[in-house]
């Protein structure tokens, strides 16, 4: 459930879309149109009436009919629950059908609503196949025997013994109909009649806009002056920041722009942000990850929905590194934030702090707009956006990243081919090596790392679920070092490797872990933790416990283990230390390794391997799961995950300032308070 959505109306004089009940101009009671939640419906632009056009065609072969069913207005296309991309189109008041892309025949295509299939017939009824619907009624997934053969896929319209149309339904070859939709007699309103375009839109809801855009710059006004901090206008090259950019320099106020450059951007983006910097003639900061995403892919594997340790790796702490080295004493930080764009962000406020970068107080001017009232806003000022838009594209980011679409992914490759076939390049790699079908490349089926419902419902209509949800195989394929076997018992867990491991990486790191004793001898190095212990041979690592929450101590010695071996530098841990006691040093060969350089600083929070891409996503995702043989062991009950670990860093620094007042006042004794490795192991 959307806890926030967006109603939109119709004016049944002017036909045009509405954001309030009553149209402003001819006073009319605007009729509700209905779509799917949460509204994020957004005006159509050129390429959605090409895309729109070729659906058509692909379905009837034929154009005629296409300018009747778009009727007399501007398009309205509003995202729906689909597995891959769909949008509901409505103009004059009314759905006409659903724009979708089919990823098994990698090809956008047009299901008709009544209404829509109404205005067809109007024009010609031969334009769509009929087929004799002759019960009272059919429920989805019911077939219809025909005496011809229909070009499998075929829409076909369902009517009654009165020529009615019924149903919707899909043509499955050898005289077999689907049904898709039913719909029962009855004659549907089929839309207003007046014509109207974008200048009536935007002249019909301009109060509205008004009054929206005057609510987002006095937030923007009174948080600046109540916090009294440098400005920062986070811009990512997208529309929803060049809005925050524009809102915040309609104000007077001159802004530093923060860009934050994944290294993965499409060319017109970064453009895109330097043109506008450029224009403005405004101080632009890049948090640049440079080139690490394609060096961290062939060490990490593919990232995934399930799986992004690219965030972390390309965005989170390029951006953490940037905001700690400039704005040291805080900053505002706007942003182009929508609580419509995911369930994550519609349950974000409209002010919050990043924990990535909390010296950044984060706002959203517009976090309560659709996509509809930005391209309004877009219009008005008659701003220069992305060119990607016009070319297709809905949202403005890394080209592959795994959240998106198929169809999304399909537009990279036709645009970008040079680009696409660097990427291509990479999944074949990873294909061979995890032993994979070709069509886990063609489907999309990388966008998941582990079973995934619409991956597995994918696969079995290709036929090949049992190679692509085999996760022990492909994991182990991932893994380096290469797990052999993992040996359980009550009280001990023994994990073999193929390769040898060496000691160098405990011995450098083992604060972190915090163990009581450390024992080290001419084949093995021994941490103590009470009635639990670690031992690390020379290619094992064994647990021996006595409690199941012991269970993470072995956890934790093999996200220093993993973490040693494929460090990519991001510096993630460097950033993230509280005492500064970690270090990412190079080695001669140019490969880099986390060392605890400052063994008496290390407070043992073990924060380093909680913000660390290889630690927290890598060995949760790819290496717990062949430990605890689960695929979703990163959902054990027994983790500690990251506002745990924040929480008792909060806890330990205020100690330490009240035992500092506390000193001051009384001399009290050391011995009143815990060590830092007793705060830690008992907290």
């Amino acid at each position: 459930m959307w806890p926030k959505v967006k109603r939109f109306y119709w004016c049944p004089y002017c036909n045009v879309p509405l954001l309030e009940p009553t149209c402003p101009i001819c006073k009319s009671k605007a009729v509700r149109v209905p779509l799917s939640d949460p509204g994020d419906a957004r005006p159509a632009l050129d390429r959605d009436y090409r895309t729109l056009k070729n659906a058509y065609l692909y379905e009837f072969s034929t154009e005629k009919g296409f300018d009747s069913i778009l009727g007399n207005s501007i398009a309205l296309l509003n995202k729906a629950p689909y597995y891959d991309e769909m949008k509901e189109v409505c103009v004059d008041g009314v759905q006409i059908g659903r724009l979708y892309y089919d990823p098994f025949l990698r090809a956008w295509r047009f299901r008709l609503s009544k209404v829509g299939a109404l205005r067809i017939l109007e024009v010609d009824k031969d334009i769509v196949e009929q087929v004799i619907a002759d019960k009272k009624r059919y429920q989805h997934m019911d077939v219809i025997r025909v005496d011809r053969d229909i070009d499998r896929h075929k829409q076909v319209l369902l009517v009654n013994g009165a020529g009615d149309v019924v149903g919707l339904g899909y043509s499955r070859g050898r005289g077999r109909v689907l049904v898709h939709s039913w719909w029962g007699e009855g004659n549907p309103f089929r839309g207003f009649k007046r014509k109207s375009g974008l200048d009536d839109v935007i002249k019909v809801n301009a109060e509205y806009m008004n009054i929206l855009e005057a609510k987002a710059k006095k937030f923007i006004a009174l948080t600046a002056e109540k916090l009294n901090k440098p400005i920062i206008v986070s811009f990512s090259g997208g529309k929803d920041s060049l809005i925050a950019l524009h809102l915040t320099l309609s104000l007077g106020l001159e802004p530093t722009v923060l860009f934050n450059n994944t290294g993965i951007e499409l060319p017109e983006t970064v453009d895109t942000v330097y043109k506008i910097v450029n224009w403005h003639n405004l101080k632009l900061v890049e948090a640049s990850a440079n080139d690490i995403f394609w060096k961290a892919v062939y060490v990490f594997g593919i990232p995934g929905r399930d799986y992004r340790w690219c965030c972390k790796t390309c965005k989170l702490t390029p951006l953490a590194r940037t905001v700690k080295s400039m704005w040291t004493s805080g900053g505002l930080n706007i942003v182009g934030q929508r609580a419509l764009e995911s369930l994550d962000r519609a349950r974000s406020p409209s002010l919050w702090r990043l924990r990535w970068a909390p010296q950044l107080v984060n706002i959203s001017p517009i976090n309560e707009w659709s996509q509809f009232e930005v391209w309004l806003y877009i219009f008005k000022h008659k701003l220069y956006v992305n060119p990607l838009y016009y070319m297709g594209y809905e949202r403005i980011g890394c080209f592959m990243c795994p959240a998106s679409t198929l169809a999304e992914l399909a537009l990279v490759e036709q645009t970008h081919s040079d680009l696409w076939s660097q990427w291509a390049e990479v999944l074949e790699y990873w294909r061979k090596r995890m032993d994979l079908p070709v069509e886990w490349i063609v489907y999309g089926l990388w966008r998941w790392n582990g079973p995934a419902r619409y991956r597995t419902i994918m696969a079995r209509k290709l036929n090949i679920a049992q190679r692509v949800d085999d996760w022990r195989k492909s994991f182990r394929e991932m893994a380096m070092p290469r797990i052999r076997e993992v040996i359980r018992n009550e009280n001990a867990i023994e994990v073999r490797f193929e390769e040898e491991l060496g000691f160098e990486f405990i011995e450098k790191q083992f604060t972190v872990v915090n163990p009581a004793n450390f024992n080290k001898n001419a084949v093995s190095i021994t941490l103590s933790y009470g009635d639990s212990s670690v031992i690390i041979g020379r290619n094992e690592v064994i647990l021996r416990f006595s409690k199941n929450e012991d269970v993470e101590k072995l956890v934790d010695v093999l996200k220093l283990l993993y973490r040693w071996w494929l460090c990519v530098g991001c510096r993630s841990c460097e950033v993230n230390c509280p005492t500064h006691a970690i270090r990412v040093v190079v080695e001669r060969s140019g490969k880099t390794r986390p060392e605890v350089q400052k063994q008496f600083m290390c407070i043992r929070c073990k924060f380093c391997l909680y913000n660390c891409p290889v630690a927290e996503v890598y060995v949760e995702h790819v290496i717990t799961p062949l430990l605890f043989d689960d695929a979703e062991a990163w959902r054990r009950k027994t983790r500690e995950h990251h506002n745990e670990v924040l929480k008792k860093i909060k806890s330990f620094i205020k100690l330490q300032v009240t035992k500092s007042t506390v000193g001051q006042k009384m001399q009290a004794k050391p011995s009143e308070t815990p060590s830092i490795a007793d705060f830690f192991s008992s907290n």
